[in-house]
């Protein structure tokens, strides 16, 4: 077990997902936030430790059964690149999948569903800690991350 994500653990052992959301954005942000915006930006998401984001998703695949977790959505992902959408349109696409976008628009913090019946892959919400949508570079912030993501996994 990870000392850094203890915490982590009991609230995902408890199925707390929104409390664990926030504790798995506060893990990653304070990791590599170096200042300006607050969160995990395009280049910052570069940087992640491989260690932090392994136990980060083990946590979130072990608690929910692989519902969630980021090898739960880096699998959509693949499915959805492999559907050969273009350019950004695979983000878009991808974002649909996990319910991150509803409509045409990126769903905001207070419309992340948080029961069990969320969409598979839908947590933990990875716009949710970065700022990508603030400085309209999200796309660059998925792929770096989820680049990142794919990197550390071995």
């Amino acid at each position: 077990m990870d000392q850094r994500t203890s915490a982590l653990e009991t609230l995902l052992a408890a199925h707390n997902w929104n409390a664990a959301d926030r504790e798995t954005q506060r893990l990653l942000v304070d990791e590599v936030d170096v200042g300006g915006y607050a969160g995990v930006d395009a280049d910052e998401a570069a940087a992640l430790p491989c260690d932090l984001l392994r136990a980060i998703d083990v946590a979130w695949t072990e608690a929910s059964d692989g519902r969630f977790g980021l090898r739960a959505q880096n699998r959509i992902l693949a499915q959805t690149i492999s559907e050969g959408y273009p350019g950004n349109e695979v983000w878009r696409q991808f974002g649909r999948t996990v319910g991150w976008v509803g409509g045409r628009e990126w769903i905001e913090a207070d419309e992340v569903d948080y029961t069990d019946e969320a969409p598979e892959g839908h947590l933990p919400w990875v716009p949710g800690f970065g700022t990508v949508v603030n400085t309209g570079r999200i796309y660059d912030g998925f792929r770096i991350f989820y680049n990142r993501y794919n990197d550390c996994k071995g």
